[in-house]
């Protein structure tokens, strides 16, 4: 695969994965935040006003950690051209979409709406998807 330059890719791309970074940063807030939580005393560990027991914390700081790791790997090969990365984030985006609709009573659901359609919109965008194809590895002779 040659090195491209960054004129050369296109924003929308750009856009996209910088968006999937941000989410890796999110997540790993949320790392941050679960632990946090983990170390408190257990008065103070309250979900819905009610005592969490330590593993909820555990737990949820392993699958944000993991979501951490992918959508990092996912934004960077959407920066290099991979076409699956480019699926995984529309489907991804598609997901947040739907998932954001449970959440329109809060601000949190409207914002997560409007970057989904965002990425999705540029990410779809006929520009992402001639980079994608341009990096589609060649088919072999028959």
């Amino acid at each position: 695969m040659s090195m491209t330059t960054e004129a050369q890719r296109p924003k929308s791309v750009v856009f996209a994965s910088a968006m999937m970074y941000f989410g890796a940063f999110m997540y790993a807030v949320g790392v941050v935040i679960n632990l946090t939580m983990l170390f408190r005393p257990e008065q103070v560990q309250l979900l819905f006003g009610s005592p969490v027991n330590d593993w909820y914390w555990v737990v949820n700081a392993s699958l944000d950690f993991i979501l951490v790791i992918g959508f990092a790997w996912v934004a960077r090969m959407a920066y290099r051209g991979d076409y699956g990365a480019g699926m995984t984030i529309s489907l991804l985006a598609m997901l947040n979409i739907v998932f954001s609709m449970f959440r329109l009573g809060h601000i949190y659901g409207w914002i997560t709406l409007a970057i989904s359609i965002a990425v999705l919109a540029a990410n779809l965008s006929s520009s992402a998807q001639d980079w994608y194809r341009a990096h589609l590895p060649a088919r072999p002779a028959a």
